[in-house]
């Protein structure tokens, strides 16, 4: 019989290759977009249609899904989507036409959007809060890892496959996965059952009560968590969608270069995700309240981040600016990770999902935003430095969302419980 320890490491280890494998699939087109175009004769507006649809699908299916993921389960709901997109995923691969393309994207969206809703339930209901920092910082750095292994990975599998057996075989490689995830993972509560070691919960607890959205909406805990990842989102998609652009336009790299240079710069961002993870714990063991050791930890990386973007729109050498966005990197990924650890530190396991889901709606509103204003600000002043500025005031304005709004009870889990009962 499996111990609690080996479940824990296995909840850690499905949680980060299901990550990774969720970056894979979402970067695919990005890889294959010149081959896409060349074959299919796709114009460059369809393929900006093509980028889009997933981000927007991915932004407006958070809301109903985390209500959907607090109500099925993480096993299920995780599950359950992983099978989801991974068929979208394979099935892009299959299709010629514009419409069928575009739905696959979509769909592929869809599929997506409760992966770190569901991660971060699973993990509060796995680690206890003194823990739980340290295990979402390695699961969380998936979303680093993901984008850094992305262009040499995928690039291989389409030199050897074609673009088309690309779609396809990631498309496989996260239906495995999904059947191992049945398979072999339990929810803490099933776990406790099969051992004949449950607890005897409370009647209000044994069935959860239908959420209003009204009264997430009233708490002010959910605004700041809602415009706080704003500006986490946007910073990472600004990099995520701009940087290998950056270095190309303003330094003449060549697409080689390039490459070395963002995956670098997304390894200091896996660094970032841990080390955010072991400081909150180290903290909350010091005896700093864990709600305050989350907003510290988060401002710090929004400020960090913001600082060192703000001197790259000032900076000329690119072996500077190269440093200076591997340490932006690693600061906006610090806030990243913290961010999830607020979420399960505000609310019960029960509303994890939902109240995750109100604050990736806003990120991704933001991370859709951000790309765009970027190429205006770009063909407008000629050059990324406007850019750069606009993303370090969104930081700072995100971090103080965070300081005014965030408030902890003497008792951060008696409040949320009642409030959240009650609905």
């Amino acid at each position: 019989m499996k111990t609690i320890k080996s479940f824990k490491t296995l909840t850690i280890v499905f949680l980060f290759l299901i990550g990774v494998v969720n970056y894979l699939d979402r970067s695919a087109l990005s890889i294959a977009n010149t081959s896409i175009q060349h074959d299919l004769g796709i114009s460059p507006t369809q393929m900006g249609f093509l980028l889009s649809a997933f981000s927007l699908a991915y932004a407006f299916s958070q809301l109903p899904m985390g209500a959907l993921i607090d109500r099925l389960g993480s096993k299920v709901a995780l599950g359950g989507s992983l099978i989801l997109w991974s068929l979208a995923q394979a099935a892009f691969g299959l299709f010629s036409g514009f419409a069928h393309l575009l739905g696959m994207r979509v769909l592929l969206g869809i599929g997506e959007a409760p992966v770190f809703p569901s991660a971060a339930k699973a993990l509060s209901e796995w680690f206890d809060t003194q823990e739980r920092g340290t295990a979402t910082g390695w699961v969380w750095s998936a979303t680093c890892i993901g984008p850094c292994l992305a262009p040499p990975l995928l690039t291989l599998f389409m030199v050897h496959l074609g673009w088309r057996g690309m779609f396809v075989l990631t498309g496989a490689i996260g239906l495995v996965l999904a059947v191992c995830w049945f398979v072999f993972y339990k929810s803490k509560a099933q776990y406790l059952a099969e051992t004949g070691r449950a607890e005897p919960q409370p009647a209000a607890r044994q069935a959860v009560p239908r959420l209003r959205w009204s009264a997430l909406l009233r708490d002010r805990n959910t605004w700041g968590a809602f415009l706080g990842f704003m500006g986490v989102i946007y910073m990472i998609w600004l990099h995520l969608t701009w940087m290998p652009g950056y270095f190309e336009r303003e330094h003449g790299l060549d697409l080689y270069r390039t490459a070395w240079v963002v995956s670098l710069a997304y390894l200091f961002g896996a660094a970032g995700t841990v080390v955010a993870g072991k400081a909150c714990d180290r903290l909350v063991a010091r005896g700093m309240r864990v709600l305050a050791s989350r907003k510290l930890v988060i401002i710090t990386g929004l400020l960090g981040g913001a600082l060192f973007t703000l001197v790259v729109a000032f900076v000329s050498n690119v072996v500077a600016c190269v440093a200076l966005l591997c340490a932006a990197l690693f600061f906006i990924n610090i806030s990243s990770a913290t961010a999830w650890m607020i979420v399960n530190t505000i609310v019960p396991s029960e509303r994890v999902a939902s109240f995750g889901s109100i604050q990736n709606f806003g990120g991704y509103l933001a991370g859709s935003i951000a790309p765009i204003l970027t190429g205006f600000s770009v063909q407008h002043s000629g050059s990324f430095s406007s850019a750069f500025v606009i993303s370090a005031v969104v930081a700072a304005c995100s971090a103080l969302a965070y300081f005014v709004l965030l408030k902890e009870p003497s008792a951060p889990r008696a409040r949320a419980e009642p409030a959240l009962q009650a609905l």
